[in-house]
């Protein structure tokens, strides 16, 4: 059987935060809230070397866990919870119908 779309958008997701950096990245983001902050707030709060965190970033926004927006002259994150979301539709189909 083959995955559906939103089961290999959930796999991308998880892969995303797979490695401790990008869960405490996560933590970070998801305490601003919907607001988000800049990156180099991010940098501060996490205490990691900017390529660091650019390339941790750039895993997150490829598994669609991290939304990026220029605002003015700053990078500002924010998380999408969109992934996640899935859960709350079955996971998957009934293998046979009654």
């Amino acid at each position: 059987m083959k995955p559906t779309p939103n089961q290999e958008m959930l796999a991308d997701s998880f892969n995303a935060l797979a490695h401790p950096r990008r869960q405490m990245i996560f933590k970070v983001l998801h305490h601003a809230g919907r607001k988000g902050m800049p990156f180099h707030r991010l940098l501060a709060r996490t205490g990691l070397k900017r390529a660091t965190l650019a390339f941790h970033l750039g895993k997150m926004a490829t598994g669609r866990v991290v939304k990026r927006r220029i605002k003015g002259p700053e990078t500002w994150l924010t998380l999408d919870y969109a992934p996640f979301l899935l859960f709350q539709e079955p996971i998957a189909a009934p293998l046979t119908k009654n």
